[in-house]
């Protein structure tokens, strides 16, 4: 018998396989007497399974969970006092690059046009506008150098 044949029947012994399939394997299942016993054999030993009797709960066990439960913070209580040191320093670190690269950006942005004639949208001959193109318009602006040559 194939591996693939094997797979197939305990598909159908778990009602996987569909119905066409299944009508397909029951009608080889008759003509070969091989494949017929070897269903016969999966389907006693599937009926056979039992599942293990439950295990009684042992004594205390309720008392012990809620006395957990009743010790533990309240859920959604977060403090900063219980976070490891590394991780308030970290945080504190990351709060302030933050503060302090949106100063820088904020700084470096350029103004807004007030003329609405002035800004328009490109001409076909020049780049056509992108958030790419206007970044390393300020990176030019800011470092006072061309970027081009670096650019991909």
């Amino acid at each position: 018998m194939k591996r693939g044949t094997e797979h197939d029947l305990i598909r159908l012994l778990h009602g996987e396989l569909p119905a066409d399939e299944a009508r397909a394997l029951r009608e080889c299942m008759r003509g070969d007497p091989a494949l017929a016993e070897a269903w016969r054999r999966l389907e006693r030993t599937w009926q056979g399974l039992e599942l293990p009797p439950a295990a009684p709960v042992p004594p205390g066990f309720t008392g012990r969970i809620l006395a957990h439960v009743k010790g533990q913070s309240a859920p959604g209580s977060l403090s900063w006092s219980a976070a490891p040191r590394w991780v308030r320093a970290a945080a504190a670190t990351a709060l302030i690059t933050g503060a302090a690269l949106g100063l820088g950006v904020g700084r470096s942005w350029p103004e807004p046009a007030t003329n609405l004639a002035a800004v328009s949208a490109p001409d076909s001959a020049e780049e056509d506008y992108s958030l790419a193109g206007s970044y390393w318009s300020l990176v030019e602006d800011a470092t006072g150098s061309d970027s081009r040559e670096a650019r991909p």
